[in-house]
């Protein structure tokens, strides 16, 4: 290429040199027009023609440098590739070469050990039992070989297990009796939870039978022409109410006043099943007898009368009777300042 540029400044020199020595002759034959018109016609068409030629000429070179540019790219990325491989292969030779001299550091570490061995355990070292082993016979290989297949089945020997055996004796018996310990104790909780269990189910069918002959001479006396039967099922207590010729009625379909009496039957009921009949409760009623009419309120007034004397009854009401048939009557007053004031006043044995 500069080879190329030098012969193009060489030729626009000489192409600069014939222009002055045109320019010479047109002062010559500045008097004759014609003749100058011709010959720069002639000197254009030529410049022209060199001019075509030469730039054909440089694309021709243009052409060839880029071929050669591309063959020295493709031989470049050939030598690249080729110098990658080389690079690995001669990282892979180091590898190699590092794990060579790890195993022989290894063998020779190996060896020393061995050496070592031979020397505690034989008292020799190791060129001696190399020699000693050169002078017995190849006969014995193969009873070598059988000694070596037998101790290797051996698996690795515990040189400790005759002073840990005691030990784990030892621990053995410990973890043995804390274990028939547990068993022990675990055959004495399933003992009593049974126990328990029994005596729950023996106490509560005894309660619940109390219980139920309590409630079937509790309803007629709360409800007059009516009786009532306890049951039990797997969803529970279920009760059952008779009223008169009507027959058995579901709970549902009962009024207020029915069901207010046949809960009042069931809680007498329980305070009834005490042992000895003596029912002994404290009661606190809000206004139990709120739906009842004069004449069950007169019936549930009886029953409580009935049982004053073995406890005690704390009425929540507004009804005046029963008001005038309790013994003591406690109110909340206002005063005059806004305080409240618990007032009471005894009925009976003034």
């Amino acid at each position: 290429m500069r080879a190329t540029l030098e012969a193009g400044a060489s030729r626009r020199e000489a192409i600069s040199r014939r222009l002055e020595r045109s320019a010479g002759s047109l002062e010559d034959t500045a008097a004759n027009p014609e003749a100058l018109a011709a010959r720069a016609a002639r000197a254009s068409t030529k410049l022209v023609t060199a001019a075509r030629s030469r730039r054909n000429g440089l694309r021709r070179l243009r052409g060839e440098a880029a071929e050669a540019h591309r063959r020295v790219s493709a031989e470049r990325t050939t030598l690249s590739r080729r110098t990658v491989d080389l690079a690995g292969r001669l990282a892979t030779a180091r590898a190699n070469a590092e794990r060579l001299a790890e195993e022989v550091e290894r063998a020779e570490s190996a060896a020393a050990t061995a050496g070592e061995e031979i020397q505690a355990e034989w008292g020799a070292t190791l060129e001696t039992a190399r020699q000693e082993a050169e002078k017995h016979e190849e006969s014995t290989d193969g009873e070598r070989q059988t000694l070596a297949r037998k101790l290797k089945r051996f698996g690795d020997v515990n040189l400790l297990a005759l002073s840990q055996e005691q030990g784990l004796r030892e621990r053995h018996e410990f973890v043995s009796a804390q274990r028939a310990d547990a068993e022990a104790a675990a055959n004495e909780l399933n003992r009593i939870i049974h126990s328990v269990d029994g005596e729950i189910e023996s106490r509560f069918a005894e309660t619940f039978g109390r219980v139920r002959e309590a409630f079937g001479e509790m309803v007629p006396r709360m409800l007059e022409g009516s009786s009532g039967v306890l049951d039990l099922s797997e969803e529970g207590v279920e009760i059952g109410l008779r009223l008169g010729r009507k027959g058995w009625r579901p709970l549902r379909v009962l009024s207020g006043g029915e069901r207010a009496l046949l809960a009042l039957s069931f809680l007498f009921s329980v305070f009834l099943s005490r042992p000895g009949g003596d029912s002994g409760a404290f009661c606190v009623l809000d206004e139990a007898e709120a739906a009842l009419d004069d004449l069950n309120l007169a019936r549930f007034l009886s029953v409580v009368d009935s049982h004053r004397a073995n406890g005690q009854y704390l009425l929540v009401t507004h009804q005046k009777r029963t008001m005038a048939a309790a013994d003591v009557l406690y109110g909340v007053v206002q005063d005059a300042s806004g305080a409240t004031t618990v007032v009471s006043k005894r009925l009976q044995g003034e």
